[in-house]
This record gives structure tokens, C-alpha cells and sequence, in this order.
């Protein structure tokens, strides 16, 4: 299990929340050992969005402070308090270092609550909190630890608070690659193949999309391994050419028989300005005889046009960068080309009726959803509904008092993942503009406080004591417990069903 916290904006769907002007970034990972089971926890604080002082040194220096606690049931079991320091810097005026601190906290297996909370001390700013749940269940049987996403890594040369198995592994404090990254490195470790395996065995990883599962080509290694009591692996991965989007980061093992006996994934998404090109795309069109297909009675550029656009809420990847970069320009055979070979990746045997079930939402989308300035398949619930189908259930607050008009959509089921929940909401007050303003799907936008923004004063404080006695800890994760409205403690229930 991992959890970021960004008090950041990011690019894509990634969990944004903007906090104080601090910008910190927060993870962690599980892991086992001879000496028993540990929480590895990871924080990048970047340095020109804190506050800072002069210390006794005459140096200027910032101070987080830093509160963590782990609870079982109502018992602690870890506490710990501290103030991390940046580098010192002698001038403000040039480049302020950012700073990584990394923490191990012995923990033996069981199901935890996780409170954190983080405030610059230099700051009138209220702390930011958090609260998670941790399940930790290392046993004698084969698994693996949880991936740890890595920066930069060199032999070691004494041990500190980042030596790993020899190493010193800077970690890498986000699940996000912008376009100027072209290697994916982590670490993991696997536990117990010693007794499960008789063999050497096979370690695999490779990138898959993170909404197909369907692998990367390119972007897919191994390496033969010799069993052991902890096996540590350090692997990495050309994502240079990988276009943007949402990815999984997968690493299996396979026994002698090449039957996959464990397997780990970690979500990432990517941002690369590496794209198709539009005459990739009119050179293949060139080669496929359109006259046999459907899509050769579409005549109309503009429809094509039209069409394609829709298309974009279910594209992968690697079709989206036509749809966004060379739609406008592209020739009509290209166009139909490109229309005809989407649907037969969909349907082999009968694309055409593929294209006309669907077509069948865009217009419903597109009578529901659509605005004055954008069409029903570019709106947010336009873009979930296409992609993820008809809601199991719809909670709908056009009107109340305090709030903006807001609904909530549930999933019982999408893929892999249960119970999944999307909340829109219309600051404007007007017309049918609904943003996607969080969801708990993986890869879909994550707003910690989402409450907060519904709430037409936004007035509301959450957690404004900096100790830990004080400070207001959630079980629902959201930073605060306590509801100034009744409509707040509804879409609060209403989520959590």
C-alpha cells in the first residue's frame, strides 16, 4: 500500500491539494526482515515554498515539524515527534535546496491507524493532517515488499538512514514523471523464496496501462534470480519514449515452469511530450483499404471530426495524442482510418456495432450533460459516464444551504477496484458545469478536505492545534471529525456507504 500526500498541484488525475504555500511530499512503504516488519516513510519538502529564519549559526535554515502516530484500536503504538532542518543556506536571494527525510518505524504485523501531521514552524499556518489505514501482514509464505519508486542510487559506503542492501537509494517522492525523466528506477524485495522456490527463478517487471492492464512494448525486463530468505532487487525502466497517461509498474515472480507464483504493482502516471506523429498516422492510412470498412461512407471531415473527439473519454494512451495534437490537420482517409482501426481493437469480428453501442451514450451524454460551450462527451460526467458506464447509484443535492449543488456517483464494481465513488460539484451555481472534484478510484483525482471546497464560505478550519494532544485526527481520513453543517456530515455519510 502506498499513499502520497501532495500539498501541490499536479499534472493529470494525480491527488492535488495546495496547503499553506508548503510543498510537501509524502509516502511510504512495507517491509520485512530478519529483525521483524517496519514502515519505511518518506518525505521531499521543497525548499522555496517554506519559511525561512536565521538560525544561531547566522545560516537561514527552515524547521517542519513533524508528528506521527500509530494506533491500534485505541492504544499507541509508535509515537514520535521531531523537526526537520534544511540545508543552510547563506543567501535567500539564489536557489533554495529542497530536502528529503526518511524514517523506519518498527511495527510487528496487524492493522493500524496511521495520524500524521505536518506544519511549518516558521509559518502562522495551521498544520496539515492526515489519517490512513495500514494493514501489515508479512508471514513465512512468498511475498514481496511494496515497491519503492528511487531517484538516484550508488554503492554504499557506511550505512544511514537511506542504505538499503548495500546501497544508498535516494527515493523518488511522487508517482509522477514530467517529460525531462526518461528512467523509471525502484527497489523492492522479495521474502521467503528460499522455502516456496527449488530453483532459481525469474524475476520480471514491466509497464502495463494502468486501464487495459494490457503491457508496453519496450518497456519490459527480467532477470534470473537465486533463491534466498530476502532478495533485494534494484530495476529500471526507459520510459523515454512512453507517452503520457496512467501506467502500472509491474514486478512478478515466475518459477521454472514460468507460472507467475507473486506479483506487486504500483500505479504511475506520466507526462511526455514525446507523441505520434501525423504522418505515422497518414502512412498507415495510406495501407488499409477503407473502401471495405464502415467508416468508408463517412464523408463528412467534420463528422469525422466530431466522432473521433468522442472517442477521446475511452482512448488509450497511445490514441489520445492524435485526438489532442493532430486531429485538425489530418487528411479524411487518415481520419477514417484511424476511426476504423479504434473500433477494431474493440471488436474484432463486429467493430462497426462496437462504434454504434457507443455512439449510443455520446448522444445520451451529449442530451444530459452538454453545456453551452462544451459538449456532454467533454464535460466531467460526461467523461466518467463514458468511460465507466452507468452509475449503480446517483446522490444528487441540487440545493442546500451552505453548499454548492453537488452529486455523488457510485460504483460497485470497476475492474479491480470496489465501491467506487466520483463527487462533482458546480461552483458556478449555474447551467449543468459540474467538475469532478475527488474520487477514491485509483488514478482519478484525489482532493484530501474535498468537503471543504463545497462549502460556499469555506470558512470551515481543520486542524489548526500544532501538538499532537490537540490536534483532530479522523478515522475517515479527511483531517477533521467535526461538522459545522448538516449537509457537510451528508456527503460525508454518503461517501462513506
Amino acid at each position: 500500500m502506498r499513499k502520497i500526500l501532495c500539498f501541490a498541484l499536479l499534472c493529470l488525475t494525480i491527488v492535488t491539494q495546495s496547503f499553506a504555500g508548503l510543498e510537501v511530499y509524502f509516502m511510504y512503504s512495507k517491509f520485512n526482515s530478519p529483525q521483524g516488519q517496519y514502515i519505511e516513510t518518506y518525505m521531499s519538502t521543497i525548499g522555496s515554498s517554506t519559511v525561512l529564519n536565521r538560525n544561531a549559526n547566522g545560516k537561514f535554515q527552515s524547521e517542519i515539524e513533524v508528528v506521527m502516530v500509530f494506533k491500534a484500536g485505541d492504544s499507541i503504538v509508535n509515537f514520535d515527534k521531531y523537526v526537520l532542518r534544511s540545508p543552510e543556506i547563506s543567501d535567500t536571494t539564489g536557489a533554495i535546496p529542497n530536502f528529503i527525510d526518511v524514517q523506519r518505524i518498527t511495527l510487528p504485523n496487524g492493522s493500524y491507524t496511521f495520524d500524521i501531521s505536518i506544519r511549518d514552524i516558521n509559518s502562522e499556518k495551521p498544520p496539515y493532517c492526515f489519517s490512513d489505514k495500514i494493514d501489515i501482514n508479512f508471514t513465512d509464505a512468498l511475498a514481496f515488499s511494496d515497491i519503492e519508486l528511487v531517484e538516484s542510487y550508488t554503492k554504499s559506503s557506511g550505512e544511514s538512514s537511506i542504505t538499503k542492501s548495500g546501497y544508498d537509494l535516494v527515493p523518488y517522492v511522487a508517482n509522477f514523471f514530467p517529460d525531462n525523466m526518461t528512467t523509471l528506477k525502484f527497489y523492492i524485495e522479495a521474502y521467503n523464496t528460499d522455502k516456496a522456490l527449488n530453483d532459481d527463478f525469474m524475476l520480471k517487471y514491466h509497464i502495463d496501462e494502468h486501464s487495459t492492464g494490457k503491457e508496453v512494448p519496450t518497456c519490459s525486463r527480467f532477470k534470473k534470480m537465486k533463491p534466498n530468505n530476502v532478495v533485494p532487487f534494484i530495476g529500471e525502466l526507459s520510459i523515454e519514449k512512453l507517452p503520457s497517461g496512467n501506467y502500472d509498474l509491474v514486478v512478478e515472480i515466475a518459477n521454472r515452469n514460468n507460472e507467475i507464483v507473486a506479483s506487486s504493482k504500483y500505479f504511475f502516471q506520466r507526462q511526455n511530450k514525446t507523441d505520434f506523429s501525423n504522418e505515422e498516422y497518414s502512412e498507415r492510412a495510406r495501407q488499409f483499404d477503407l473502401n471495405n470498412t464502415f467508416a468508408g461512407d463517412m464523408n463528412s471531415r467534420d463528422s469525422l471530426i466530431y466522432y473521433i473527439k468522442s472517442m477521446r473519454p475511452i482512448a488509450s494512451v497511445y490514441e489520445r495524442p492524435f485526438i489532442d495534437n493532430q486531429l485538425r490537420k489530418a487528411e479524411l482517409a487518415t481520419l477514417q482510418k484511424y476511426f476504423v482501426e479504434f473500433w477494431v481493437k474493440r471488436n474484432y469480428l463486429n467493430p462497426e456495432n462496437e462504434w454504434y453501442q457507443y455512439k449510443k451514450q455520446v448522444e445520451m451524454v451529449e442530451r444530459n450533460y452538454a453545456t453551452t460551450i462544451r459538449h456532454g462527451f467533454e464535460t466531467d460526467r460526461g467523461v466518467i459516464y463514458l468511460q465507466y458506464g452507468i452509475p449503480n447509484h446517483i446522490y444528487q443535492s441540487p440545493l442546500e444551504a451552505g453548499a454548492y449543488p453537488y452529486e455523488i456517483w457510485q460504483y460497485y464494481r470497476l475492474g479491480e477496484d470496489n465501491n467506487c465513488k466520483f463527487v462533482f460539484y458546480n461552483p458556478s451555481m449555474e447551467g449543468r458545469e459540474f467538475e469532478l472534484l475527488h474520487s477514491n478510484k485509483q488514478g482519478e483525482i484525489h482532493t484530501f478536505n474535498w468537503t471543504r471546497y463545497l462549502s460556499r464560505s469555506k470558512s470551515s478550519s481543520y486542524g489548526t492545534s500544532d501538538t499532537y494532544n490537540s490536534v483532530d485526527f479522523s478515522s475517515t481520513g479527511y483531517g477533521h471529525n467535526t461538522f459545522d453543517n448538516d449537509w457537510e456530515r451528508r456527503a460525508i455519510e454518503e461517501f462513506n456507504k
